[in-house]
C-alpha cells in the first residue's frame, strides 16, 4: 500500500496547498518547521551552501515525493534550502501534528511512509560511500542507477553535467571527459546532447 495523498488524506490532514515559480525557495537550511512537504507537481533542488557562498547540490525532488521528513519528525533544523527548478510546482503543506495524528490512525499507510523513509536514508547513505571511495565513473553509474529507480530499461538521465558536478563533488571538466568516455564503451548514449542510460 501507496501513503495516498487522495481527497480523503487531505480531509482528515487540512493541508495549505500553494503553487510556486521557478527560483522561489520553499524552505531554507536550517529552519525549524511545522509543516511536512509533498510536491504535488513539478521538480525541486535541495542545496547547501558553503561558508563562500558555493551552492553544492544534496540532491532533486521529482514529484509526488514528500521531502525533508526527517527534520520534521524529529522537529531539526532543515539540512538543506529547498528551491524550485521547474517553471511551475504545487506543494501540499501539512500540518505535523495532523500528520502524525493520521499516521497513528492508519497504521498500514504509517509503515508505507515509514519505508520510504528508509529507502532514501539508504540511497543517501549510498550516495556518500559513492563519493568517499569511488571513481569518477563508478559515482556517475551509482547516481544514474538510483536516478533510474530500478528501471532496466534505457531513459533519459534528466541531470544536467553541472548538477552531477555538484552532486557528486566532481569538477565539471571530469564529469564532461568521464560521460564522453563512458559512451565510447557503449555505456551509455548521448542523443543531442542528453544522456541516457
Amino acid at each position: 500500500m501507496i501513503l495516498n495523498i487522495d481527497d480523503y488524506f487531505l480531509e482528515k490532514t487540512q493541508p495549505i496547498i500553494k503553487e510556486y515559480s521557478k527560483g522561489d525557495v520553499i524552505i531554507n537550511e536550517g529552519v525549524i518547521s511545522d509543516y511536512f512537504f509533498y510536491l504535488k507537481y513539478g521538480k525541486l533542488a535541495v542545496y547547501n551552501y558553503t561558508d563562500e557562498g558555493k551552492e553544492f547540490l544534496q540532491h532533486k525532488v521529482d514529484a509526488e515525493a514528500f521531502f525533508g521528513e526527517p527534520a520534521v519528525l524529529l522537529e531539526k533544523p532543515f539540512p538543506g534550502s529547498v528551491k524550485v527548478t521547474s517553471d511551475k510546482a504545487e506543494i501540499i503543506k501539512i500540518k505535523r501534528i495532523k500528520f502524525m495524528d493520521f499516521l497513528v490512525t492508519h497504521p498500514e499507510q504509517c509503515l508505507e511512509f515509514t519505508k520510504r523513509i528508509a529507502t532514501k536514508a539508504i540511497a543517501k547513505s549510498n550516495t556518500l560511500k559513492n563519493i568517499m571511495f569511488q571513481n569518477p565513473e563508478e559515482r556517475i553509474l551509482r547516481l544514474f542507477e538510483n536516478y533510474k529507480k530500478g528501471n532496466t530499461k534505457e531513459m533519459k538521465i534528466n541531470i544536467t553535467r553541472n548538477e552531477i558536478s555538484q552532486m557528486l563533488g566532481l569538477r565539471i571538466e571530469t564529469v564532461i571527459r568521464t560521460i564522453k568516455k563512458m559512451e565510447h564503451r557503449g555505456i551509455l548514449k548521448i542523443k543531442n546532447g542528453k544522456v541516457f542510460y
